[in-house]
């Protein structure tokens, strides 16, 4: 059958939709055959992709490496996102009022992919605190805050991350999963950074979907399980409160 020129272009776009999604979900920059076999295309084809891409400032070359990473143009577009995103508003109140409670650093991770972004975070106004950064992209399946989303996820967005892991990883985390949903809550310690420690909670949309987490970071030695567990009862609050604003 032969193509129309619509379903050309149409078939273009979703290529380099592909290539900016791949882009997006691996870690490090990529060459073009690295491009090529994670999607199945040719290296003629994903060489064209990348060459537009990179004339629109979708994505940047390194001149040395010749590897190739999504452009500083979504930086823009995220700022854009975050800073009209209409839950923002209703979030931001139990952020803060958190942060003032806890005297920690508390933030708001939304689901994106295989990933969590955050969206809002209130730092801690003690001189030793923990930072992760307004758009900061970390994994679902580690940390507080992206197993408090991921343990509330369907089974098919559950069964996409856990199929990247290995057996014993998975069978672990599968274990993990299970705890937070009898739990309602995730702590963890030293999982991603040294010294920090952090406890997350979900928050549901009127459907009761997860649509975020709230999470409570700072350094070990001020906010370990023991400090963390005082403070449980008000982040589930907060999010339940969350919850019947939207």
């Amino acid at each position: 059958m032969k193509m129309t020129k619509t379903q050309e272009v149409s078939s273009t776009v979703v290529k380099a939709i592909s290539v900016i999604n791949y882009l997006n979900e691996v870690s490090g920059p990529q060459g073009v055959s690295d491009i090529s076999k994670g999607l199945g295309l040719s290296t003629t084809i994903v060489h064209r992709l990348l060459t537009t891409l990179k004339l629109e400032g979708m994505v940047f070359q390194d001149p040395r490496s010749k590897l190739y990473t999504l452009g500083t143009i979504f930086l823009d577009y995220a700022n854009k996102i975050l800073t009209e995103m209409p839950i923002a508003p209703v979030v931001e109140p139990w952020l803060m009022s958190l942060r003032n409670n806890t005297g920690e650093t508390v933030g708001f991770y939304m689901p994106t992919g295989q990933m969590r972004i955050c969206v809002l975070e209130y730092e801690s106004q003690q001189e030793i605190r923990r930072s992760v950064g307004i758009g900061k992209r970390l994994p679902l399946h580690l940390g507080a805050s992206g197993r408090a989303i991921l343990a509330f996820q369907s089974p098919d967005q559950q069964d996409r991350v856990l199929g990247t892991l290995s057996v014993q990883e998975r069978n672990e985390l599968e274990h993990i999963l299970q705890e937070v949903q009898n739990q309602g809550y995730a702590t963890n310690e030293e999982e991603i950074s040294s010294n920090v420690a952090a406890l997350s909670v979900p928050v549901f949309d009127k459907q009761q979907s997860v649509i975020g987490a709230l999470s409570v970071s700072g350094p070990l030695f001020r906010w370990n399980r023991k400090t963390m567990e005082l403070h449980v009862a008000s982040v589930i609050a907060a999010s339940k409160e969350i919850t019947d604003a939207l």
